[in-house]
């Protein structure tokens, strides 16, 4: 369900919906903020530094760092149970040093979250990222990771930044700019993380051509792409949410949301934060177009192609350009 504590844009027969619902079925408002599954893929390391990650139960790698996530308030807003961001967090781990004390990782992370649609049973994928450049060390005999995002720890500021990503964008798309607080956060880890740091790989802007978590987080806060976000907000709220209502005028949101893109693209070309928008979007805005009529098809794929040509096969694929 759409929460209450985000609708603050509009008045609107959503909000009252929901302020309605809040009324009747209200909850403790003392839920914590992430729903995440943890995954670890461990077939690339040695098997002594598996059984290292794998644990028993309660001490496993994936549930210590999932109780992190899961069990820690990282807002003081009111969220129940139905408010909570699910997301998924995957580690594909490439190599271990276990002679180390404690014992060193280096692997990738593919980050993901979800956001409720307005009267739809189906979610929209709200954030995707692929890490590539992710080291961390880790000690298998602690029960539990500790929490503090003003000191540096390899480990726990990559899970501090990434939540709080992942809430910026969140909010980001049921208000305008909503996520600010949470990429300010995100972004003193960042800076930490560069200055104090002793894994340093990925928070160096120079790292992976770009593709990093300090691009990332300066892009989301640099007034110049701040229109990016707008329309991310505008291609929820306007687009998705009002699909139940009136379909052909929400993918005309949509297409205005991909020219604007496309504008914003132009100036400023190979933009971390657009290329995450379509890395998350690119099969969502295939399926919802795919149904459209041809010339609507059209000016949409034109625009795409423009704009986000890595992933043409796969609107080739959802996209026809025939009758």
């Amino acid at each position: 369900m759409q929460p209450l504590r985000r609708l603050t844009q509009h008045i609107s027969m959503k909000v009252i919906f929901f302020f309605c619902l809040f009324c009747v079925l209200a909850r403790a408002s003392d839920a914590q903020e992430l729903e995440c599954n943890v995954r670890a893929n461990l077939e690339r390391i040695p098997s002594d530094s598996r059984l290292k990650l794998r644990g028993s139960g309660s001490t496993s790698f994936e549930q210590i760092v999932q109780n992190y996530l899961n069990n820690h308030r990282w807002t003081t807003e009111d969220f129940g149970e139905e408010d909570r961001v699910v997301c998924d967090i995957e580690f594909i781990f490439l190599s271990a040093d276990i002679v180390q004390s404690p014992a060193q990782y280096t692997a990738q992370m593919v980050v993901s979250s979800r956001r409720p649609v307005y009267r739809s049973l189906k979610p929209t994928l709200a954030f995707r990222t692929l890490d590539a450049n992710v080291s961390f060390s880790f000690d298998e005999r602690q029960l539990s990771l500790p929490h503090n995002e003003d000191i540096y720890g390899p480990l726990t500021s990559l899970l501090d930044y990434y939540a709080l990503v992942i809430l910026g964008t969140d909010f980001d798309t049921f208000s305008k700019q909503g996520g600010t607080p949470y990429f300010d956060r995100a972004n003193r880890i960042a800076r930490r993380a560069q200055t104090l740091g002793t894994f340093k790989t990925g928070w160096q802007t120079s790292d992976a051509a770009g593709i990093n978590r300090a691009v990332l987080i300066d892009e989301l806060l640099d007034p110049r792409y701040a229109p990016v976000r707008d329309v991310f907000f505008q291609y929820h709220y306007d687009g998705l949410d009002e699909f139940y209502r009136d379909p052909v005028k929400s993918r005309g949101q949509i297409t205005l949301c991909i020219e604007k893109i496309g504008e914003i693209d132009t100036r400023y070309p190979r933009s971390s934060i657009i290329r995450r928008v379509f890395e998350s979007k690119y099969i969502e805005i295939g399926e919802l177009f795919k149904v459209a009529p041809l010339e609507e098809r059209k000016r949409t794929y034109d625009l795409l192609l423009k704009v986000d040509p890595s992933h043409k096969q796969s609107y080739d694929t959802y996209i026809t350009l025939t009758p």
